[in-house]
């Protein structure tokens, strides 16, 4: 049974629900993905750093297929860890610990969820794959189909200067969350 379960679980994983469901569980020490002030300098030097990992064949630029390997690459490392995520993911549902979900628990994990879904974009492959054809298109300033280090540090460097809004050459967690507020509030209204 806990096989099925746990089959199930990880099929809700897979359509994006497991992110949902780990914000239930205790947060750990420090998130690297929580935010922090960055400088300018410090964001330079990143996508320097993220260039260099995508650029595969080194030759200084980067293209839709390097980036579209490196997006199937982060892919395949996601589903390596998949087992394991699924498994936590059961024990969290498993509220009473005895080796098998309910239709009780399994609905009290997923109302959760939901509720905490609520106008939320489910199809984070679809964002993540539309955002990167988009930030390369506008990388790709002279439209050749391929984007050298130049031409991504200066997009990352404008939209470094969009998101700094006292232009003090850090931005801030706060600014960072008021740009994304106003641009899902741009969003909603299209």
């Amino acid at each position: 049974m806990k096989t099925l379960v746990f089959s199930a679980v990880a099929l809700c994983a897979i359509a994006g629900i497991a992110p949902a469901l780990a914000a239930s569980a205790p947060a750990p020490q420090q998130s690297q993905h929580q935010m922090k002030a960055m400088t300018r300098a410090e964001m330079v030097q990143k996508v320097q750093e993220h260039f260099a990992r995508l650029d595969a064949n080194k030759d200084g630029y980067v293209t839709k297929a390097e980036m579209e390997s490196a997006r199937a690459s982060m892919h395949e490392r996601m589903a390596g860890h998949m087992e394991e995520r699924a498994s936590a993911m059961f024990d969290r549902m498993d509220a009473n610990h005895d080796g098998s979900v309910t239709r009780a628990e399994f609905e009290a994990a997923h109302t959760a969820m939901a509720d905490r879904m609520a106008g939320k974009r489910m199809d984070m492959r679809s964002m993540h794959r539309d955002m990167g054809e988009h930030m390369f298109a506008t990388a790709d300033a002279n439209r050749d189909g391929r984007v050298s280090l130049q031409e991504a540090t200066a997009a990352a460097t404008a939209r470094f200067d969009r998101l700094d809004a006292n232009h003090d050459g850090t931005v801030t967690p706060d600014e960072m969350r008021a740009a994304h507020k106003a641009m899902r509030g741009t969003a909603g209204r299209s």
